[in-house]
């Protein structure tokens, strides 16, 4: 491949993944925007209305042995088929005859959802590396900004009252679309089709390594809940009608954007202790701020700095990670999944639970007590590691 043919095939497969991060998240919006028409079509309570996203995240997690061999076998770029099933399955969602129907169904969700992400996250791995720079903090920028939009959209779609199933068919009809437009643009890689099994390795975090792998489950869980709940607070709690309710998703989704872009230039100026330790204290500052009253400025306001908070520390955390002097990187971050990767059983479903004993707003209280912790960690860490702020 020539120069200039390598030049226009990076340049296409960004944009194409960009604009597959783009609808990623805007699906993500378009299903937790529309909650609280779930829960009346299937007459659920706030605990099991936790339950479809347990099932979810139960789906993800059983898929996780066989992504890595999937991708190896079939290449990221083929892989991305699995976006086909996402959007077959997205369109049941809000249709199926009974919630005990249901549940499977979220469970198949969320293997394919894992595994288009999977896909795309590798794909982009091989367009960072064409391109010689790091750009996939970028990537995942642009999902939160689909995100925002996905929750501005559901507002116009809830306001002229048109059905839930209807929604999730225009947005899985724009899936297979983009899809089928942009797939043939992606990067192309050899397989890798003779894989030595590995075995099972429970890898645990030691030392330094476990604060990192706490402060990513309680990361995890706040930005898992925040994401799938807010709306439901918005519409249950500050008592917005359910056609402006996404509009506290909307506003945390946009300020996770705009912090992911900022993520590089300020990881070049200061220590990623030092921004672990002051992303934390910004999120729970927003948490503090959302649930310290009912009023509506307040509680926007305070998905706005949670959302700031939030938006570098999964970069951050990763790159910690992967950088421990005693370990590989990927045996780091691994270590790191095998804590953080519980995160399902302490999220929304937990939040459910609580809000269905003692009220939403009481669920989000949790929450702001995982994120105290989350701070006190990243303190200790970086206490532990030194005050340089300067790289």
């Amino acid at each position: 491949m020539d120069y200039n043919s390598l030049v226009s095939t990076k340049h296409h497969a960004r944009y194409a993944l960009m604009t597959m991060y783009f609808f990623s998240g805007f699906v993500f919006a378009t299903l937790f925007s529309r909650l609280p028409a779930i829960q009346q079509i299937y007459s659920f309570d706030y605990a099991h209305l936790g339950l479809p996203q347990l099932c979810m995240s139960v789906g993800s997690l059983l898929c996780m042995p066989v992504c890595a061999n999937l991708a190896n076998k079939y290449g990221s770029n083929r892989l991305t088929m699995m976006g086909y099933m996402v959007a077959f399955v997205f369109v049941l969602l809000p249709i199926m005859p009974s919630q005990f129907l249901l549940f499977p169904v979220c469970m198949a969700y969320g293997v394919f959802a894992s595994l288009f992400d999977i896909a795309i996250n590798g794909n982009s791995i091989l367009v960072e590396k064409a391109y010689k720079r790091s750009i996939l903090a970028k990537f995942h920028a642009i999902y939160y900004v689909g995100t925002c939009v996905g929750a501005l959209v559901a507002i116009v779609f809830i306001s002229f009252q048109l059905d839930a199933s209807v929604h999730f068919s225009v947005a899985s009809s724009l899936v297979v679309c983009e899809l089928g437009f942009l797939r043939p643009f992606l990067m192309r890689e050899k397989p890798k089709r003779e894989n030595k099994a590995q075995g099972f390795h429970f890898m645990f975090p030691k030392g330094l390594l476990l604060f990192i792998a706490f402060i990513a489950l309680f990361s995890r869980v706040i930005e898992g809940v925040v994401s799938s709940w807010s709306t439901q607070y918005m519409n249950q709690v500050i008592v917005l009608p359910e056609n402006f309710a996404p509009v506290g998703l909307a506003v945390y989704a946009a300020f996770m954007a705009v912090g992911r872009f900022m993520g590089d230039s300020l990881r070049a100026r200061y220590s990623e202790p030092f921004i672990l330790m002051a992303c934390s204290l910004t999120a729970m500052l927003g948490l503090a701020l959302m649930v310290s009253s009912t009023n509506f400025y307040l509680s926007v306001s305070g998905l706005l700095v949670t959302g700031l908070g939030m938006s570098c520390l999964v970069p951050v955390i990763y790159s910690l990670s992967g950088s421990q002097p005693d370990v590989s990187p990927g045996t780091g971050i691994a270590m790191v999944n095998t804590i953080s990767g519980t995160g399902f059983l302490f999220g929304p479903f937990m939040v459910g639970l609580i809000a269905n004993a003692f009220g939403l707003r009481v669920s989000f209280f949790y929450v702001l007590m995982l994120g105290v912790c989350m701070f006190a960690l990243s303190f200790i860490f970086w206490r532990i590691k030194g005050k340089n702020v300067g790289k």
